[in-house]
């Protein structure tokens, strides 16, 4: 791997290793937090293929860009009554995991439905996640899951040779770069993956098409996020692409587009207390005798509101699912513990962005035991 790529690509192998040893002792089928929102929550796996690019990781010059995608939705009440799986395609990951590994995973049990009938009420507003190297967005079921409860349509986007993801025809990805010349191409290949995604939503929407999401699809209320290496390609793609209103990051810088161009949108960081990757917005250490050193340059282009939220007791992998595959009782309650605060703050920005809400957590005048928030109000 070029050192220009793997400088800002975060890899995720020590999370992996970790989820393994949880795996070998814990004995009960465990389950994800039920979703807290008002909604009852459906689900669909789609698998879309880019038919105007091709596949730059593989040497077969006929093979197009695929792009497996993940959603959480509003559903109609009792439309499906079959619960849907923590990981699709687990049987994929088999000859790669081991069996007891994928057999542990296949017990975990879910509380959103499988092809119910997504809720006519209204458009909902859409929120687009990118996930980090190495990773997959069923790694964060329970944050995406919980965002569409409180009425959102949540895209977890996979994307193939950035993660481990498991193609149509159960192919599992190897993370890989290799094939882009330089940090910047890989970037705006991966944020192509994000314009290429809302595109499509914008085909589901189209009223009168026989589409699932015909008509219920907020396209003018777009957030998107995301971990690691995946903030880089959902803020890039908000550089060329106006249609997203607000940016969320988990514990990750941005690319050189972003440090250059700026941009004119709020960003919400979840800046880990432990270990941190978030050094494209800070001079210096990230935790500074007199305080947090911004990075001038950043901020002199930046144009939106700038919302730097740090978690006590997190670290960079803190936004993955870890409570079902932890080892202590003292390390489930605190993964679930962080998961709640994220997904109430992450509600309150998303009031803030698409409907003009005052937070009084977003104004500091709520403040919650364990979080620190420091807002930096954009240059007009």
């Amino acid at each position: 791997m070029k050192k220009s790529i793997s400088k800002f690509i975060f890899c995720t192998a020590l999370l992996l290793s970790f989820i393994m040893q949880g795996q070998e002792t814990l004995t009960e089928s465990p389950s994800l937090l039920t979703p807290q929102g008002p909604y009852e929550v459906g689900h669909l796996l789609l698998d879309l293929v880019d038919q105007n690019r091709k596949e730059p990781a593989t040497e077969a010059p006929l093979d197009l860009r695929q792009v497996p995608i993940q959603i959480w939705y509003p559903a109609i009440k009792g439309s499906s009554t079959q619960k849907s799986p923590y990981r699709p395609r687990i049987e994929s990951f088999r000859s790669l995991w081991g069996d007891e590994s994928v057999d542990y995973i296949k017990s975990v049990r879910t509380a959103y439905y499988e092809g119910s009938k997504v809720n006519p009420e209204k458009p909902f507003g859409v929120f687009i996640f990118s996930h980090g190297w190495g990773a997959r967005s069923s790694s964060h079921s329970t944050y995406l899951s919980n965002l569409a409860s409180y009425g959102y349509v949540v895209i977890g986007m996979n994307h193939p040779y950035m993660g481990k993801v498991a193609l149509a025809n159960r192919t599992v990805t190897e993370p890989n770069d290799n094939q882009f010349e330089n940090q910047a191409a890989a970037n705006k290949f991966y944020a192509e993956d994000v314009v290429f995604v809302m595109d499509q939503l914008a085909l589901l929407n189209k009223e009168g098409s026989k589409s699932p999401f015909s008509g219920t699809l907020a396209l003018d209320q777009i957030i998107a996020g995301g971990h690691s290496s995946g903030f880089p390609a959902v803020s890039y793609a908000a550089v060329i692409d106006k249609r997203i209103k607000g940016l969320v990051s988990f514990d990750s810088g941005v690319p050189k587009i972003v440090r250059t161009e700026g941009l004119d949108i709020p960003i919400l960081l979840f800046r880990a207390e432990k270990e941190s990757y978030t050094d494209l917005f800070f001079r210096g250490k990230n935790v500074h005798p007199k305080g947090t050193i911004y990075d001038v340059d950043f901020f002199r282009v930046h144009r939106g509101d700038f919302y730097d939220l740090v978690f006590s007791n997190t670290t960079h992998s803190t936004i993955y699912d870890q409570y079902i595959f932890s080892e202590t009782i003292e390390e489930q309650e605190l993964s679930k513990l962080n998961h709640r605060l994220i997904i109430k703050w992450t509600v309150a920005y998303f009031h803030k962005v698409l409907e003009n809400q005052n937070s009084a957590l977003l104004e500091n005048k709520a403040p919650i035991q364990g979080t620190t928030l420091r807002t930096i109000a954009s240059f007009k």
